[in-house]
């Protein structure tokens, strides 16, 4: 069976992300390479639903790079996804044109609900999902995804546009934050997600399970001391509540720039980490979540896998015609 080699590409708020990945018909796609790209899409415009220069530069200089990539494995197609900063800017339209017309690659802008279903995909092809209803999260720059969902279907999901670059540049909180910034970002989630907790509880949902950046770090900083994984899949990481809670209360005392020296720290999520805590912390107190766990697959290894089931669907129903 013949081989394919498949860029994807996740445009997201804070970062890009570049996917690259190799794949036959019945088989596992073979991940081949990651990086990421700190583009800071939304900075200096996102409430004003806007993408400034500085921003689209920074676009063209990631792209030059995961162009140069791709061409080095071999990609025979670029697919890329633009998430929550991208869609709501007025010049979100004109950007895409930009970056497609220069780079030979097809960007869909995806709505908060697509958006949420490769999330979905990309979560149940990295942890063993069973019959329990849980909470996926996916916490982004521009917007946060939430999926209550099992390994046969979703309940329920809604895009809030709460992202940790909308929250950062809505509070400009002081470094460290104050008791006061604090409760003003814990008491504006309280207005934003009633429906969330309604549904929640109308599932019976204990269990957490967050992909993307945030969460990446929380694993990142408790490799880094030491921390042990107990057995579970590479993919899949529980991140036990009583460590949680305590590099939250790290967080929100900390400065910017002892933050930078933390062990495991992602650069990119230095200054959102802060926020990003507070919201995951305000989930689990509100909805009392017993269990907390990291995706390692995201929208990207969502797209990754739907691509590859939409194109081998394709290839049976050629043969089936031929019959």
């Amino acid at each position: 069976m013949q081989k394919k080699r498949i860029s994807v590409i996740d445009l997201g708020t804070n970062t890009f992300n570049l996917l690259v990945a190799e794949w036959s018909e019945g088989k596992h796609p073979n991940i081949l390479h990651r990086s990421k790209y700190p583009t800071k899409i939304g900075k200096g415009g996102i409430n004003q639903n806007k993408i400034t220069d500085e921003a689209i530069q920074r676009a063209k200089n990631a792209f030059d790079e995961m162009n140069r990539i791709s061409e080095e494995y071999n990609s025979i197609e670029k697919i890329a996804f633009a998430t929550s900063a991208i869609r709501s800017a007025a010049n979100g339209e004109e950007f895409v044109r930009l970056i497609e017309e220069n780079y030979q690659v097809n960007i869909e802008i995806i709505s908060g609900e697509r958006e949420a279903d490769l999330i979905y995909t990309g979560t149940k092809n990295a942890v063993e999902l069973n019959h329990e209803a849980v909470a996926i999260l996916d916490i982004g720059g521009g917007s946060n995804e939430i999926i209550i969902a099992n390994n046969e279907k979703v309940f329920w999901k809604k895009s809030y546009p709460l992202g940790m670059t909308r929250l950062l540049e809505m509070f400009t909180p002081s470094d460290p934050m104050t008791k006061g910034d604090i409760a003003k970002v814990d008491e504006y989630l309280k207005e934003q997600l009633p429906d969330l907790f309604e549904a929640l509880d109308l599932h019976n949902v204990k269990t957490l399970i967050g992909s993307s950046g945030s969460f990446d770090t929380f694993k990142q900083i408790l490799l880094a001391d030491g921390y042990q994984t107990n057995g579970l899949p590479e993919s899949q990481f529980e991140i036990k509540l009583k460590d949680f809670f305590r590099l939250h209360q790290i967080f929100l005392s900390s400065s910017l720039e002892e933050r930078k020296s933390i062990k495991g720290m992602d650069p990119v999520r230095v200054e959102l980490m802060v926020v990003a805590s507070i919201f995951i912390n305000h989930l689990v107190k509100e909805a009392g979540f017993s269990k907390l766990y990291q995706s390692s697959y995201a929208l990207k290894e969502g797209a990754l896998f739907e691509h590859i089931e939409k194109n081998t669907n394709k290839t049976a129903a050629a043969v089936e015609s031929k019959k």
